[in-house]
């Protein structure tokens, strides 16, 4: 009985947790508004601890560029209007949303919607992904995910899974084409901007892929 005991004990510490919060950060001015939903990983376990710190300064550093971006050519747009003698139309705009497809001790992969208006027609979107390697601190890139000896293979699996009920977009997915990819313990998501598949009014294509159908195309565990 004591042995049992230990056992389930030893089992149990081994469990351990990644919690996730959503970071709310809000910028509105007369001449930009940056609205950034993010989020913030952490853990009890005092190693995990130390590489979900590294992982949210990684989102942080990366999301910068664009705030920084955004306030420069919108205060430049103003400038010119004054020294034109005309009124600025709207503030320049950044909303960045987070989807968390998979967050464990394992693997952290999210990615980040990113929406940019700096006039225009119409704004822009961009996407980023990060697949991390929590217990060593690394950054996958699609080489360590998939097996590139297979591409024929995936790329018939995402035509496979590929939705296009009104024949909008006009080109097939491929893993040489693809904008970002994302996995949870289930399936793998492909996401397609704006422009790559279709016309901008088709918007993005995301398509979702399940683990089983991949097989040994994945070199993930």
């Amino acid at each position: 009985l004591v042995c049992c005991v230990a056992l389930i004990f030893v089992g149990c510490q081994q469990q351990v947790n990644v919690e996730m919060q959503t970071e709310h950060q809000s910028d509105k001015t007369s001449e930009w508004e940056i609205v950034i939903d993010k989020p913030v990983f952490s853990s009890v376990d005092p190693e995990v601890e130390k590489s979900c710190i590294s992982f949210n300064e990684t989102v942080t550093a990366l999301l910068l560029p664009f705030q920084d971006s955004v306030k420069a050519q919108a205060k430049e747009y103003v400038k010119l209007c004054v020294e034109a003698g005309d009124e600025p139309v709207g503030p320049y705009q950044l909303m960045v949303e987070d989807s968390v497809f998979m967050a464990n001790a394992q693997y952290i992969s999210i990615r980040l919607r990113i929406y940019s208006f700096t006039g225009g027609a119409h704004g822009m979107t961009t996407f980023k992904s990060l697949n991390y390697d929590v217990k060593n601190q690394k950054y996958l890139t699609q080489e360590e995910i998939f097996d590139f000896g297979k591409i024929a293979e995936i790329n018939e699996q995402l035509k496979a899974n590929f939705h296009n009920p009104d024949n909008c977009f006009t080109e097939m997915p491929t893993l040489e084409g693809v904008s970002v990819v994302n996995f949870s313990t289930t399936a793998v998501d492909f996401t397609y901007e704006q422009y790559l598949l279709g016309a901008y009014a088709c918007g993005v294509a995301e398509i979702s892929v399940p683990r089983v159908a991949l097989k040994d195309m994945l070199l993930l565990k």
